[in-house]
């Protein structure tokens, strides 16, 4: 199919939320969990603030300009001690009946030319874990898996590392109180609770 990839601007942002409206996301494709407010007026602010921010989104359009495809990306980094600059793709989504179709290639493509551009050597995609097709497609084009994410509420792991005691629940607040007024900051606060 021939598509033609640009940046998303301000006007495109009602075609942008049709075509995430468009896609069934209670499966998690796009955070790991459904979105919470598929409401026009929540994505159109969402995509607002995509826009404004540091964020590149890049849609396909088709010969007809209809907006048949997207993808999120940024400037990234991955490694915890040496840092390889990478360019982080995410939200790699097209249309129900656009897809097999070279839409995403295309997209994907677009990204190449960022990172090049950027003189950023690496590309870090990412997929949510119960979304098959997503891995598999992304498997299939040459990326490899490099980390495993996993989320957990903190209620769930309260109870999972019997972290119920009150009194000891108290205490350590106490601390992290005492720690974050002497040196402030959330990775203080992580210290204080002996992470």
């Amino acid at each position: 199919m021939n598509v033609r990839v640009r940046p998303a601007n301000e006007d495109d942002i009602p075609s942008l939320v049709a075509l995430v409206q468009s896609i069934d996301t209670s499966t998690g494709m796009f955070s790991g969990r459904p979105l919470q407010d598929q409401s026009t007026q929540h994505l159109t602010e969402r995509f607002g603030q995509i826009l404004r921010s540091e964020r590149v989104l890049l849609i396909a359009a088709d010969e007809a300009g209809a907006v048949v495809g997207m993808l999120s990306a940024r400037d990234d980094a991955v490694g915890a001690i040496d840092l390889t600059p990478v360019l982080h793709v995410t939200h790699l989504v097209v249309a129900p009946g656009h897809r097999r179709r070279g839409i995403g290639r295309s997209l994907l493509a677009a990204a190449v030319h960022l990172a090049e551009d950027a003189g950023v050597e690496h590309l870090l995609a990412t997929a949510a874990a119960g979304s098959r097709e997503g891995n598999r497609y992304l498997a299939r084009i040459g990326f490899a898996p490099l980390v495993v994410h996993r989320i957990a509420p903190t209620s769930s792991l309260r109870r999972s590392l019997g972290m119920t005691d009150v009194a000891g629940r108290m205490a350590v607040l106490r601390r992290t109180r005492m720690v974050r007024a002497q040196r402030g900051g959330f990775a203080s606060r992580a210290v204080g609770r002996g992470a």
